[in-house]
């Protein structure tokens, strides 16, 4: 071999060289970025040279499709069960457990306990106070629990909508993205790069909703929901939404109140069609409109109840039908037609309150026309009575099997416990599940150790065709 084709191809190895430590360095940098794949270079012999040398064939950028699409499932399945979690766990920090402190059934029992004591010293104007301490902290417990209902149904709408605006646009830049990769393709540009971009949307996306990816021959993709609507094909579908400030326990999609999703300006029902299901923006959809409504209604039930037990017909026999019994709905009667929202509203009457001189209300009735024995304790004790005497509600969403007032208060904690603990446990079980597939990814990806090798033997080929280029130049 000719002194200037060795020289030739030893230049050409050093350009191999370079090629290659650049993307082993860029392997390296990115070993810890999930949405980055590994490339590595592919070397052949330079046919345009009669001595040979080296070219780079190609960069080649390793990914699993199958790996990409189970990885979006989950991280779409984790959205959601974090959600739902996530709400959970605040409606139980409202509603409280039997043994929390300031919770809705503590109360009840401090109640319940006043009554009591109440009974056992009717005189007592101190103790017929503390029963009217006791009860209106008892509905204020409900209030309390009503308005955080609303906080957290305005926080779903709000998730909604910041969703929503993620998704516009994580879709207008898959477009661009694709726009990008096909003039990229067209020039002979590497492409990868912007592939890894693309990747990374895409993951950002499936929290919102799982995804499902079509390559085209142009490099492009078109992306579809895993129950098949269009989400981008050649162009973005564009989705809207309209916030909602404050979600109030009466307003809902069916009155026009709260507003409903579209995609291209089309009405999409969530939960409904399905065409949108499994990730957190059906998991939002479900907290807002099925979820925290339901809860509401068992809270208003629970008003209801307690309003009418200790209304009319009641232990108190001064009062007759439509005369305000011992709670109120803010103030006036109760409709039965109008109870939404009324564990919002549930008052204690006024003549009943701590400030009210006519505090011995407790003990001889609320319609008596003056005070009567002093050590009465017969209307305080049948008031005690009442909240353990089960009763037909009347209510629906209470169900139709007689229960005392402290039955369904404890069955609210512990279904509410419960669903907290199935859906924490179901949050655990996805994150684990999105866990294992990225560690599984991770073991395909970069591996530093091997791309350390490949480095000491990129630094060793260098050095071998730097010494021959040096020979080469100054042969003496």
């Amino acid at each position: 071999m000719s002194l200037s084709g060795a020289l030739s191809n030893a230049v050409s190895g050093l350009f191999a060289n370079a090629a290659a430590t650049t993307v082993v360095s860029s392997n390296v940098a990115n070993a810890m970025n999930e949405t980055y794949a590994r490339r590595a270079v592919s070397l052949s012999t330079n046919a345009r040279q009669t001595s040979g040398g080296v070219v780079v064939a190609q960069v080649t950028r390793y990914s699993d499709p199958i790996s990409a699409y189970q990885t979006r499932l989950a991280i779409a399945e984790h959205s959601a069960a974090s959600s739902h979690a996530a709400f959970q766990t605040g409606l139980e920090q409202l509603v409280g457990s039997i043994d929390t402190i300031g919770s809705i059934v503590e109360k009840l029992t401090r109640f319940e306990s006043e009554l009591l004591s109440a009974a056992s010293d009717p005189s007592s104007q101190t103790r017929l106070k503390s029963v009217s301490s006791a009860a209106e902290a008892l509905t204020l417990a409900l209030n309390k629990a009503s308005q955080g209902l609303v906080d957290l149904r305005s926080e779903a709408d709000a998730k909604i909508a910041s969703a929503v605006a993620d998704i516009n646009s994580g879709l207008a830049q898959l477009e661009d993205i694709n726009t990008h990769i096909m003039s990229a393709k067209h020039s002979g540009q590497d492409v990868h790069g912007l592939l890894d971009q693309r990747d990374a949307t895409l993951q950002a996306l499936s929290k919102f909703v799982p995804l499902h990816v079509v390559e085209r021959g142009s490099g492009a993709i078109a992306v579809f929901t895993t129950q098949g609507r269009t989400l981008l094909d050649e162009c973005a579908a564009k989705f809207g939404f309209t916030p909602t400030p404050v979600v109030l326990p009466h307003m809902s999609v069916g009155n026009g109140l709260v507003s409903q999703l579209s995609v291209n300006d089309k009405t999409v029902e969530i939960p409904g069609t399905g065409m949108l299901k499994g990730g957190s923006l059906e998991a939002l959809f479900e907290i807002r409109d099925l979820i925290a409504p339901n809860a509401h209604d068992h809270l208003d039930a629970i008003a209801r109840d307690m309003i009418e037990r200790f209304g009319a017909g009641g232990p108190d026999q001064t009062l007759g039908t439509g005369d305000l019994g011992v709670f109120t709905d803010d103030g006036v009667q109760l409709d039965p037609a109008a109870i939404t929202g009324l564990a919002g509203r549930i008052r204690l009457n006024d003549l009943l309150s701590s400030p009210s001189p006519e505090i011995w209300r407790w003990r001889d009735g609320l319609n008596a026309l003056q005070q009567g024995d002093a050590g009465q304790s017969d209307l305080l004790l049948n008031l005690h009575s009442e909240i353990s005497l089960a009763r037909i509600p009347s209510a629906p969403a209470l169900g139709a099997n007689p229960r005392s007032l402290v039955g369904h208060l404890h069955s609210l904690s512990n279904d509410v416990a419960s669903d907290r603990l199935r859906l924490v446990d179901a949050e655990e079980s996805a994150a684990t599940r999105l866990d294992d597939l990225r560690q599984a990814s991770a073991r395909n990806g970069v591996n530093t150790d091997q791309e350390l090798q490949k480095l000491i033997e990129l630094e060793k080929s260098y050095a071998a065709n730097a010494r021959v280029v040096q020979v080469g130049v100054c042969p003496g």
